[in-house]
Order: C-alpha cells, then sequence, then structure tokens
C-alpha cells in the first residue's frame, strides 16, 4: 500500500480514515518510531507510551500501531483513552523513551493522526526528526528474534485529576460546561466533584467517538450554539467548550459572548504579577498589541514566537515563560511542563471568576484598545511570493520575519504567514480606529491578491 506523503505535517501526523490514515500506516509508523527512538536514545530495547482519543476510528489504529512496535523488539505502555493534555502529564511524570498520541485534535470525526513526543514530552516536529520519521516509514522494516510486550497502564486519571486540582482554589460559581462528547468526558465530571462550590450546567459528557452532538471544533458557529443558548438564560458566570482532545478550550462570557484566548491570558497574566512569581510571557506574532501592551506596561516581559503548538512549547521552554496562549484557544502553562492543557485553563479561570465581583465582559475591557481582524484565509498557493512583494512595498519601515512577515507602525500593524499545511496565506490586521483598520485592511488585501 502507498503511503501519502501529505500526511507529514509540519507538526504531527494528520489525515482522513481510512484513505489516508489506516491501519497499515499505524502499523509501519510503529516500526519506523522504534527504530527512529533506538537510534536517537542509544539502546535497543525500548519502552513507549501510547494513548489514544475518543474517535471511533483511534481503537484500530492504536492496536495497529502497538503491533508495529512490538514486532521490532520494543516494549508499549498502553494508557488507554485519554486528553493529549493527559498523555503529555505521562510522558513527563514517568520515563518512557518516546510517546505517541493518537489524535486529530479538533478536526471533523473522518480525519485521525499521531503526535509524537520524545524523552522528557520534547515535541518531535518537521525540522528536529519527524522528516526522519517520514523516510523510515517508506522502508522495509527489520526482523527482530523476539518480540515485546504489551503493559496495560494502571489507572493514572486520579493522580492527573489531583495534579490538575491541588493548586486550584475556587470559591462559589455557577458555569456551563460543553465536553463535545470528546476526550475531556473521561475526565470533567470527577475533576468536578473536586469542586463542591462549583454548580455546573454540564453539556455532551458522555463520549462519543463520532462527534454526533456537534463537531470538536469549539470555533464553528455550529458548535457553539448549545452553549450560547444556555449562556443567554443567564445565572451563569462564564461558558467553556474542549475540543475533541482536550487541549484547547474556548471561553465565553457570562453574555454567552466568545473571549478571545489572549484575553483569558491578559486576566491570567495580571493575577501572576501580582503574585511575582515570572514576568515573562510567550506570545505569538499574531497576537493582538493591546495584550502585548497591556503586559509590559505591568513589568511583564513579552517574547513571541512562532504560531503553532510545537513552536510555543519549545519557546515556553526557552524562556522559562510562565504563561502563554494562542488565539486559537491553546494555553500553555510552566506548572503544567511548558505544554498546554484545556482543564488547567479552566480551572485557572473559574478561580478567578470565583473571587472576582466583576463579570467577564467587564475584566476584558482593559484589552480592547484597537480593532483587531482575527485571522483572515486566502487561497493561494506561493505564499513566498506573497511575502516579497509586501516587503518591496514596506521596505524600510519596522519589520520582523520571525513568522512570515510583520510589517509594524505606531498606530496599526500586520502580519502575513503562508500556512505551514495548506495552500492559504494568513492575514492578521489590527489599528488604532475604524476608519485607519478599514483604509489599512484594503490596502494589504490588495496586495495579497495582487
Amino acid at each position: 500500500m502507498r503511503i501519502e506523503p501529505t500526511i507529514f505535517k509540519a507538526y504531527d501526523i494528520r489525515g482522513k480514515y481510512p484513505a489516508e490514515i489506516n491501519e497499515f500506516v499505524a502499523q509501519r509508523l510503529g516500526e519506523a518510531l522504534t527504530a527512529f527512538f533506538s537510534k536517537k536514545n542509544h539502546k535497543k530495547k525500548l519502552k513507549i507510551l501510547v494513548c489514544r482519543d475518543v474517535r471511533n476510528s483511534s481503537q484500530p489504529l492504536k492496536e495497529a500501531l502497538i503491533n508495529g512496535i512490538i514486532s521490532c523488539g520494543s516494549d508499549v505502555w498502553d494508557a488507554g483513552t485519554g486528553t493529549t493534555p493527559f498523555f503529555y502529564f505521562l510522558m513527563h511524570t514517568l520515563k518512557f523513551d518516546g510517546g505517541i498520541m493518537i489524535t486529530a485534535s479538533h478536526n471533523p470525526p473522518e480525519y485521525n493522526g499521531f503526535k509524537i513526543r520524545g524523552r522528557g514530552g520534547i515535541p518531535i516536529f518537521s525540522g528536529n526528526g519527524l522528516e526522519v520519521i517520514r523516510n523510515l516509514v517508506k522502508r522495509k522494516p527489520l526482523l527482530f528474534d523476539s518480540m515485546g510486550m504489551v503493559t496495560t497502564a494502571a489507572d493514572y486519571r486520579e493522580k492527573y485529576i489531583h495534579f490538575l486540582a491541588k493548586n486550584a482554589s475556587i470559591k462559589r460559581i455557577k458555569t456551563v460546561v460543553d465536553a463535545g462528547g470528546g476526550s475531556t468526558t473521561f475526565f470533567l465530571p470527577e475533576l468536578l466533584n473536586k469542586f463542591p462550590k462549583i454548580t455546573y450546567k454540564p453539556l455532551f459528557f458522555e463520549p462519543d467517538g463520532a462527534f454526533k452532538k456537534h463537531s470538536p471544533s469549539p470555533y464553528l458557529p455550529a458548535s457553539q450554539k448549545p452553549i450560547k443558548e444556555e449562556l443567554k438564560k443567564g445565572g451563569y458566570s462564564f461558558g467553556a467548550i474542549f475540543d475533541g482532545d482536550g487541549d484547547r478550550v474556548i471561553f465565553f462570557d457570562e453574555k454567552g459572548e466568545m473571549v478571545r484566548s489572549e484575553y483569558i491570558l491578559g486576566i491570567f497574566v495580571s493575577e501572576e504579577l501580582k503574585d511575582k512569581e515570572t514576568n515573562t510571557f510567550v506570545l505569538p506574532v499574531n497576537t493582538s498589541r493591546s495584550v502585548r501592551e497591556y503586559l509590559k506596561e505591568r513589568g511583564g516581559k513579552v517574547v513571541l514566537s512562532r504560531v503553532g503548538n510545537t513552536f510555543m512549547h519549545m519557546a515556553m521552554r526557552r524562556a522559562r515563560a510562565s504563561l502563554g496562549a494562542e488565539m486559537s484557544g491553546h494555553f500553555y502553562f510552566q506548572k503544567f511542563f511548558y505544554a498546554d492543557s484545556g482543564l488547567f485553563a479552566w480551572l485557572k479561570l473559574a478561580a478567578i471568576l470565583s473571587k472576582n465581583p466583576r463579570p467577564l465582559s467587564q475584566l476584558i475591557k482593559p484589552f480592547k484598545r484597537y480593532i483587531f481582524s482575527g485571522e483572515i484565509n486566502f487561497n493561494i498557493k506561493d505564499g513566498r511570493t506573497v511575502i516579497k512583494k509586501v516587503e518591496r512595498k514596506y521596505q524600510g519601515e519596522k519589520i520582523s520575519r520571525l513568522d512570515g512577515i510583520t510589517v509594524e507602525f505606531p498606530d496599526w500593524w500586520f502580519n502575513i504567514r503562508p500556512s505551514n499545511t495548506e495552500p492559504i496565506v494568513r492575514l492578521v490586521l489590527e489599528a488604532k480606529t475604524k476608519e485607519l483598520f478599514d483604509e489599512k485592511l484594503i490596502q494589504v488585501e490588495k496586495l495579497i491578491k495582487g
């Protein structure tokens, strides 16, 4: 069978099941991973962690992946079904030579994929090993005299829930929680029961591998409809939707309006700076200038990163940063191994709101200083040509090439970056006034479209 090279993305492996991602691919990947980690760790017999999300296709993929690993003489520690942050927790708290999470995150139900981590939970991505694994998958596996063993992991869910809950102090609060039938359904009921002062309305707390209630992506309007309807009934402090594998969470205020993730980070930072635990925070290049200014005014140091889970994770580690966030709903915490966790973010916001007399809609007002475009996508195959046009147009201005190209002026700025996985160019633009915003958006869009 042919393995499509396009399933290897910048940060992970992902594609449609079974046309692109299937049992054959999973078994070959298991064989390739043992060869990769064996050379990387300088040992023949490995101990590899395997975990899967709730998707219907994840179980057969897990079985094939495990077969590939043990056929090459290495052992597997099967963690069963869990969230991606639960997988990170196990990678960081237990000793493994490598780990694989079977998930397609927020992608539609017909997709699946694999996230790979090395020792200590270090991400394996294009540039530090994923391209090697891609080449190894194409090769014929070596024959081994003996099979590896599979250990069904002890249930670490209680230890994980205790880890999440131990530092959270939450007073009386009422909230809406939408699990969407995803992997957080295996943790939310028990976690919430540890906080008797939380009154919550559960939405879709039953595991649903087909995601029949709504898409595993919380950003789609159809996914947000149930929680918005419930919040508009009144009496709630906030609401949240988790994505399919629990590494992202989207928050809503007491009125049912979605709150941008950068604004939530701003609230977190305000609390963090009070405690003076650290003053370094990581933000991707497409983050609102409003939040960057707010952090700096309060003594915070902002470290900019390329957009994307892996880049943010590594930037957090390098800077030893306390917090980080992306507009896509990923929140990163030093206390969570510099990784992202939807549940960790949820607990932090619940704790803050339960002790603050002001509603969430009021707490985010200090961050609304600019008119912000959000991410605008353009179907353009050659992003490099667009970048060159922008460089010529704005030569002599303040330019950064950390991720795509960012051009900054005193009262407006923009970032253009080609997608790592699709023939798309993404634009984010922000300006002080609506008039300036409209003028500059037209100007930059014309430049992109040619």
